[in-house]
């Protein structure tokens, strides 16, 4: 198990010169890992504030692993140029978890194409069957995303239905890290500069607790052999246009349908809630038979009973 005593040693790069001493040791580590922070990020309107890397395979031992934060508002393209490219680069592996909103956002709003990637979500989903999760137990994962009336009465519609791990809960569950409990964050503030020392600190955190799951899930045997295929399937899932903030049928804490076991040919069908064009398998017997213009895949039948909780609250901002 990977030391979880964070480590919030970091180098903060907010001119050319200081990306430009960045540079060296990111081009020259094989493994990276890769996140980012905004307001709304990879949303219809949302904007890009920091991107942060964390040298997990550095280039030499005397280098260490380290921590390089990129502030996207003070930084003209430019200068981040360099850092686009490592992105973009199929010689270093970057590690991301939920990689899906920073692909968006870099993809729409930067052009910017990043490749050789893993996403440690999908390996926490795959691990669950590893680790000897069965049926019962993803059901009961699920009682948290949808009501479990209709979880238990239609169980046969879910089957391929998987509830997501955010980072944090993820680390806790496989390295025992806990998070500290602090204020709410204000996701406007990412905007703000001078950016606040703690918004500075979830960067780092965040980036430092993908580097230990990447190490834990390496030497667990998690990191499967087709990953890195149905990583790039997933972190490019918003391809054809950003989410909007109120749009539930594609951002959700649900795996989308065809990421794992990902079937290349065969009789497909478009979904007409998250628009997605799916296997047959994606789809129940009956709702196939409805014709092409009510084909509902199943993570968009769960999506349309959130637990009564989730009610509640959208009843409350309206």
């Amino acid at each position: 198990m990977p030391d979880l005593d964070l480590d919030f040693d970091y180098t903060f790069c907010d001119t050319a010169s200081s990306v430009q001493a960045a540079l060296p040791v990111l081009r020259n580590s094989a493994i990276l890992a890769f996140d980012c922070e905004g307001q709304h990020l990879g949303t219809a309107g949302g904007r890009l504030s920091l991107i942060s890397l964390h040298a997990i395979q550095p280039p030499s031992p005397d280098v260490g692993q380290r921590t390089f934060i990129f502030d996207v508002l003070r930084l003209k393209r430019k200068a981040l140029r360099g850092v686009y490219d490592i992105l973009e680069s199929d010689d270093v592996l970057k590690v991301v978890f939920d990689g899906r909103k920073d692909y968006s956002c870099l993809f729409h709003d930067r052009r910017v194409v990043f490749r050789n990637v893993i996403d440690l979500q999908l390996a926490d989903i795959r691990s669950r069957h590893v680790r000897g999760e069965g049926d019962a137990a993803r059901m009961n994962r699920l009682k948290d995303c949808m009501q479990p009336s209709e979880l238990y009465r239609n169980r046969h519609l879910y089957r391929q239905v998987h509830k997501l791990n955010g980072l944090k809960n993820c680390a806790k569950e496989h390295i025992g890290y806990t998070a500290t409990r602090g204020p709410r964050f204000d996701h406007s503030l990412w905007l703000e500069r001078p950016l606040a020392e703690d918004y500075i600190r979830h960067a780092v955190e965040d980036v430092v607790l993908i580097c230990s799951l990447y190490l834990f899930f390496r030497d667990a045997g998690y990191l499967y052999s087709q990953i890195s295929g149905d990583s790039m399937r997933y972190v490019s899932i918003y391809n054809d246009r950003q989410p909007t903030l109120d749009d539930g049928f594609r951002s959700h804490g649900l795996l989308p349908l065809d990421i794992l076991d990902h079937a290349e040919g065969g009789i497909r069908g478009t979904c007409v809630y998250c628009e997605r064009s799916l296997p047959k398998s994606c789809f129940s017997k009956g709702n196939w038979a409805g014709g092409v213009g009510n084909r509902q895949c199943q993570v968009c039948r769960a999506v349309m009973f959130p637990p009564f909780w989730l009610q509640r609250k959208r009843l409350g901002r309206q």
